[in-house]
């Protein structure tokens, strides 16, 4: 199959053992066949369940599915069973076609069966009584992934088996690390002040600014997350760039991000790298021996008002030319050397990364009228085009390679770009709406669609966030 499919299940009630009178009871008055065994694919794993056959439909054993997806307890009442699930409650009725969830009746499908003390239930009536997502594959088998996933509004690798997925909302931010493979998420940090977590290149440690501008780092291989303060530095860090040891960390200083500022985590020592006197600098990029960066500059636009009103006034004029993105390159090893301008061109520049020698910066060049392209820029300021002949949407770096979105009319192209070779191959096309790629060296590539995430394994994708 093309794409694996699954069912998502919060939690199922396990040990149902009750009398057949229910809710809005309907008597059973069809045959209904011994227990069989019916086959499932639980978290990628091939799960033996019971199931018994009754108007033509197949039902499922409560017991044998809520086992496997870890319901957290049940209560036995009067007539029926209420399991108690993620801060709500579930009443199931033998012979009933209807369920209590969290008070409010639910109807079914298929009436409840209680067969030789054991619940069954349709499939159909477990995704409607738990609000979760239902398909079969092509060849008709059931997949079931019993983990409960979050929402996720960014996401990025933190080694080939987790992710780092931050939720936000208007009290702030939570942010969690993902398994990979099957969605399972746990909690890092919860915070309404905290800036977005940046990782280490190993993956150990990610990094973040409070309110105050101090910086704090997260031990992400403990199981409490500990977190330790390593700068008091008060001053405005839009960004934060790990070194590629893990010993430093590299900031843009300033509300117009001004300086480049290089922190040692160990001991909080600050040591300027830059100071030109250039503001809006952005999209801080550094080489693997510290010593190449790349960046660009945004200059504001001109605001003209009338002789004798104020530059607030509606009427003002704000000019924009020369305002388009620029990128720019400086070597700190060269003594007394100053920032290089690589390029001037009037197009928009949507910054991508930097090799990891320093030698070249990519970007999608977005110009009016023309298919966006993605542009590798040498330091000495030589120009390659990488994809030139599709509309590039968006892409992401992972070492050596670059990951691209193109427009592949009613779907979406996912190409791989060899940065040293400068070749492009097409990795397979995409439906729906495909917004984002994210990848990392040595880790599996993942594609946001229509606002989840997926993880591309061999011919499948794999939904991790919902």
């Amino acid at each position: 199959m093309s794409m694996k499919k699954t069912i998502l299940i919060s939690a199922l009630a396990a040990a149902l053992s009750t009398s057949a009178i229910g809710v809005a009871s309907a008597a059973t008055t069809s045959q209904v066949t011994a227990p069989a065994s019916f086959n499932l694919m639980v978290n990628d794993a091939s799960l033996q369940v019971r199931s018994v056959q009754t108007n033509g439909t197949t039902l499922v054993s409560v017991r044998d599915l809520g086992s496997a997806a870890g319901a957290l307890f049940v209560v036995n009442v009067k007539n029926g069973v209420t399991a108690y699930i993620n801060g709500h409650s579930i009443e199931l009725h033998a012979g009933s076609n209807a369920a209590l969830v969290d008070g409010a009746q639910v109807d079914l499908e298929q009436a409840i069966e209680n067969v030789g003390g054991s619940y069954y239930i349709a499939v159909n009536d477990f995704v409607s009584i738990f609000d979760v997502e239902a398909t079969t594959d092509a060849a008709g088998q059931v997949w079931i992934d019993t983990v409960a996933k979050i929402h996720a509004d960014s996401i990025n690798w933190i080694n080939a088996n987790q992710l780092l997925a931050s939720s936000l909302t208007e009290e702030g931010r939570t942010d969690y690390v993902i398994d990979a493979k099957t969605g399972a998420a746990t909690k890092v940090l919860s915070s309404e002040t905290a800036s977005e977590l940046s990782v280490s290149p190993d993956g150990s440690k990610a990094a973040y600014t409070d309110e105050d501008g101090v910086v704090s780092v997260i031990d992400l291989t403990s199981p409490t997350f500990a977190s330790k303060q390593v700068s008091a530095d008060s001053s405005i860090k839009p960004e934060l760039v790990w070194s590629a040891d893990g010993s430093a960390i590299y900031f843009l200083q300033g509300d117009k991000g001004s300086v480049i500022q290089k922190l040692n985590v160990a001991d909080g020592t600050l040591t300027k790298v830059l100071e030109d006197k250039v503001d809006y600098k952005a999209n801080l990029s550094v080489s693997t021996d510290g010593t190449k960066f790349y960046y660009t500059v945004t200059k504001p636009g001109a605001v003209t008002a009338p002789d004798g009103k104020p530059v607030d006034a509606d009427d003002v004029a704000i000019d924009t030319t020369g305002t388009e993105p620029q990128v720019y390159f400086y070597d700190a090893s060269v003594k007394e050397s100053a920032p290089v301008k690589l390029t001037t061109t009037a197009d928009d520049k949507i910054f991508v990364g930097a090799a990891a020698d320093g030698s070249k910066a990519f970007y999608v060049s977005v110009e009016d009228g023309k298919p966006s392209s993605l542009v590798a820029i040498a330091k000495d300021k030589t120009v390659k085009k990488l994809i030139e002949d599709k509309d590039v949407l968006q892409a992401t770096i992972a070492g050596d390679k670059i990951y691209a979105l193109t427009d592949a009319g009613e779907q979406t192209g996912l190409y791989e770009v060899d940065t040293a070779a400068g070749t492009s191959k097409l990795v397979r096309n995409l439906d729906g709406n495909v917004s984002e790629v994210v990848a990392a060296a040595n880790a599996p590539v993942a594609v946001v669609v229509d606002d989840q995430t997926f993880v591309i394994q061999g011919d499948t994708l794999s939904k991790i966030t919902k």
